[in-house]
C-alpha cells in the first residue's frame, strides 16, 4: 500500500482507478518491476506499506518516477456528482484527504485532476469507470460551482473544460490571491454561442483568462440541458508552461557540487557588490556638489509686489547634473500658474536656501518654447482643437527617468482600485500628478500602470489626452495636472442647471481624442466619467488608457466585453456612450441603476441572445437629431453598426 501526504494534509491512503488499496509487489527479491500508478500521485512526502497474508521478513529497493508538479492541489465541488437510479456520475475516485474548505465541503484531488481526457460518451456501457462527472438539471438547478487551490500564485492564461453535453449556457471564473477574498473586478464572463446543433457531444470548451493572477481559483457554470458533463479541467498559466527536468548524480559527487557552485556564487556577489556600492556612493557625492554649486549660482532676487522673495531660477537649456536631467520642453509646457520652488524671505537684505516646501510658491513666466519641436498633422494650436484635426499632436521625446530624489511627493488627491495619485513637484518647479500602486506587490496595480506608460508613449502629447512626463525609480507615473479633476466630482459639486453647450463641448473633446487613440489602434479599455478631466479653460482631457487587458466598470461595459471578453474600439464606443448617458443627468443617475451587477450580466447575455426583454441605456435628447442618433446606435448588438469615433467628432464640430 502507498500513504502520501501534502501541504496541510494527514496521511491519505492511496487507491487506484478501480478503487483498490493493494497492489502487487514482487515475485522474488532480485528482479525489479514497474507499476504504474493510475492516477497519478500528487505529494510532498510518500510513504511505502508492505503488505502480506502471512508472517514474513520485508526486503525492498523502491525508485519513484515523476515530475514537478505546478497544477491544482486540491479543489472541491458544489454540489457533488449526481446519482439517479442506476446512473452514478458522482467522484467515486476523489480522494479521502480529511481536509475541507470554511463551509464543510471536502477538499481533495479526484478525476477532474487525474489526467485522463474520456472521448466516448458517458452512457455507453462499456465507459471505463470513474471517467466522468456529471450534474443533473434538476438536482442541481443547472448551477455547479468548482472552487481549485494552488500552492503559489500563478498569472492563468486559460482553463479548458472538457466536457460532454449539449450547450454550457455561462461560466463565471474569479479569482483569490490571497486566499480568502474573491474580488469582484477579478471576475471573468464567458457563454458558449448558440448553435443550430443541439446533439450532446463530446467538446472542449476553452476560457481566455487574460493572465490573471491567483492562489484560488473559483468556476461557477450554468447549465439548461438535462445533463452536464466534466472529464477533466486543464489550467495554464506563466508558472507552468515549462517543465523542469533534472539529472540525478550520485550523493557524494551531489553534495561536493553543490557546495563548490554555492561557495563561488557567493564569494563572486560579495565582491561585485561592494564594488558597485563603493562606486555608487562616490558619484552621488561628486553629483551633490555640483548640484549645490549650481543652485547658489542661479539664485536671483526678485520682489513680487512689496514682499521680497528669493528665487531659484534653472539655467538655458537643460538642468543637467547628474540625476537631474529635466529638459525645457518640459519645463515650460505648463501656463503661468506653474512655477519653480521658491523660498520666502521676510527682509530685504536677507536671502538663504532653505530646502522647498508646499506652503509658498511664486511662478516666473516661462520662456517662448522651441517651435520646430512641434510637429502636426495640420497647422493648429494644440492649446485649442476646437478649430482643428483630432489627430494635433506633438511628437515625445523617449521616456524620461528621474530619481525619487528629486520629486517633492505631497497629499493624496485621487485614488483608482489600485492606484493613488498625489500631488508632486520634479526638481526645478514643474508640478505634476504622482501615480503609484496602493500596494507594492499588487500584481493588477503593476499591469495597469505598465500597460498605461506604454499607451501613452505612443500617444505623444494630444492636447486632448493627458500627458505623461515620465517616471521615478520604481515606475510610478508622473502625469500632467489636470486643475479640476474628473468631470463626476465637477457636476456633482455644481449647483446649476444642465448647461447643453458645455455638454456638447466636453464630448467634443472626449471624441477627439477617442478618435486620435482609435485612429493609432490604442484600445482604452476601461472607460468611465472617471476617465475624463477639466482643465483650467474647462476643456476635457481623457486619461489612463490602457488597452484591452483591463476590464471596466460593468455598468459601462459592451455586452460583448462583459460576456466574451472582447474589447476593441466598437465596445469603447459603447463605453463612452454609456458615460455621454450619465453626463447627461450631470453623473447623478448612473447606467442601469436599479440593476445589481448579476442582473447587468444577465442583461448582457440578453442583449447577445437578442432577447426582447433586454434593455441598454436611453439617453435623453439633449443634442440635435443626428448626434443623438449616433449616440443610439453606439447601443446597437452588432458591431460593425456602431460609429466610429471620428464620425462623432465630426458631428459635434458641426454644432454652432
Amino acid at each position: 500500500m502507498i500513504d502520501y501526504m501534502r501541504p496541510g494534509s494527514q496521511w491519505i491512503r492511496y487507491r487506484n482507478r478501480s478503487g483498490h488499496v493493494y497492489m502487487d509487489g514482487n515475485f522474488d527479491t532480485t528482479t525489479p518491476v514497474i507499476r504504474a500508478l493510475d492516477p497519478p500521485i500528487v505529494a510532498s512526502r510518500i510513504r511505502i506499506v508492505p503488505s502480506s497474508k502471512n508472517t514474513r521478513t520485508v526486503c525492498m529497493r523502491a525508485e519513484i518516477h515523476g515530475w514537478k508538479h505546478e497544477g491544482v492541489i486540491y479543489y472541491s465541488t458544489v454540489p457533488d456528482g449526481s446519482r439517479l437510479d442506476t446512473l452514478d456520475f458522482k467522484d467515486n475516485m476523489f480522494e479521502n484527504s480529511q481536509m475541507y474548505t470554511e463551509s464543510g465541503i471536502t477538499r481533495g484531488l479526484g478525476l477532474l485532476t487525474d489526467g485522463y481526457v474520456a472521448q466516448t460518451s458517458p452512457f455507453e456501457k462499456n465507459q471505463m469507470n470513474n471517467s466522468w462527472i456529471g450534474w443533473n438539471r434538476d438536482t442541481t438547478d443547472g448551477r455547479v460551482t468548482i472552487l481549485f487551490e494552488f500552492e503559489e500564485i500563478h498569472n492563468f492564461t486559460d482553463v479548458v473544460l472538457a466536457t460532454f453535453g449539449n450547450r454550457i449556457d455561462g461560466i463565471d471564473v474569479i479569482f483569490s490571491q490571497d486566499g480568502k477574498t474573491f474580488p469582484l473586478f477579478s471576475q471573468i464572463s464567458s457563454s458558449e454561442r448558440q448553435t443550430l446543433n443541439n446533439t450532446s457531444r463530446r467538446y472542449d470548451f476553452r476560457v481566455p483568462l487574460h493572465n490573471r493572477a491567483g492562489r484560488k481559483v473559483r468556476i461557477s457554470i450554468k447549465f439548461s440541458s438535462d445533463w452536464m458533463f466534466l472529464t477533466e479541467v486543464h489550467f495554464t498559466s506563466a508558472a507552468n508552461l515549462t517543465l523542469m527536468t533534472e539529472k540525478v548524480p550520485t550523493p557524494e559527487s551531489a553534495t561536493t557540487q553543490k557546495l563548490s557552485v554555492i561557495g563561488g556564487i557567493i564569494f563572486l556577489l560579495i565582491f561585485v557588490g561592494s564594488i558597485y556600492c563603493i562606486s555608487v556612493c562616490l558619484k552621488r557625492r561628486q553629483k551633490n556638489k555640483s548640484v549645490d554649486s549650481n543652485v547658489k549660482k542661479d539664485l536671483i532676487i526678485t520682489h513680487m509686489g512689496n514682499k521680497p522673495s528669493c528665487h531659484v531660477f534653472p539655467s538655458n537649456g537643460k538642468l543637467s547634473n547628474g540625476h537631474y536631467e529635466v529638459a525645457n520642453d518640459i519645463l515650460y509646457t505648463r501656463s503661468q500658474k506653474s512655477t519653480l520652488l521658491s523660498v520666502s524671505s521676510k527682509s530685504s537684505s536677507s536671502c538663504r536656501v532653505i530646502p522647498p516646501t508646499w506652503n509658498d510658491f511664486n511662478f516666473p513666466p516661462p520662456p517662448e518654447p522651441n517651435k520646430e519641436e512641434h510637429t502636426y498633422s495640420q497647422p493648429v494650436s494644440p492649446e485649442n482643437s476646437s478649430n482643428g484635426s483630432y489627430k494635433s499632436v506633438k511628437k515625445v521625446p523617449a521616456l524620461k527617468k528621474y530619481p525619487t530624489s528629486a520629486l517633492l511627493i505631497g497629499k493624496a488627491i485621487g485614488e483608482g482600485k489600485f492606484t493613488m495619485i498625489k500631488e508632486c513637484i520634479i526638481f526645478g518647479g514643474l508640478k505634476c500628478a504622482h501615480k503609484s500602486s496602493k500596494e507594492e506587490d499588487c500584481v493588477h496595480g503593476t499591469r495597469a500602470m505598465g500597460d498605461e506608460i506604454s499607451c501613452l508613449l505612443k500617444c505623444g502629447r494630444h492636447p486632448r489626452i493627458v500627458e505623461l512626463y515620465g517616471v521615478d525609480e520604481s515606475y510610478n507615473l508622473l502625469l500632467e495636472p489636470v486643475e479640476y479633476g474628473c468631470i463626476r466630482n465637477f457636476w456633482l459639486a455644481s449647483e446649476t442647471s444642465l448647461d447643453t453647450e458645455f455638454l456638447a463641448r466636453i464630448c467634443k473633446d472626449v471624441f477627439s481624442a477617442m478618435a486620435y487613440l482609435e485612429s493609432i489602434r490604442i484600445v482604452h479599455g476601461h472607460f468611465t466619467p472617471n476617465n475624463i478631466l477639466l482643465d483650467g479653460e474647462f476643456h476635457a482631457k481623457i486619461c489612463s488608457p490602457r488597452g484591452p487587458s483591463h476590464h471596466a466598470q460593468l455598468r459601462y461595459s459592451a455586452p460583448e466585453s462583459i460576456v466574451n471578453n472582447e474589447f476593441t474600439h466598437k465596445s469603447d464606443a459603447w463605453a463612452v456612450s454609456t458615460t455621454v448617458y450619465e453626463m447627461a443627468y450631470q453623473c447623478r443617475q448612473r447606467p442601469y441603476e436599479e440593476l445589481t451587477n448579476e442582473q447587468i450580466v444577465d442583461n448582457a447575455r440578453a442583449l447577445l441572445d437578442h432577447q426582447p426583454h433586454a434593455h441598454v441605456p436611453l439617453i435623453p435628447t439633449v443634442f440635435p437629431y443626428e448626434i443623438m442618433q449616433l449616440l443610439t446606435r453606439s447601443f446597437r448588438i452588432e458591431q460593425t453598426d456602431r460609429p466610429t469615433f471620428e464620425r462623432f467628432w465630426k458631428a459635434f464640430s458641426e454644432i454652432n
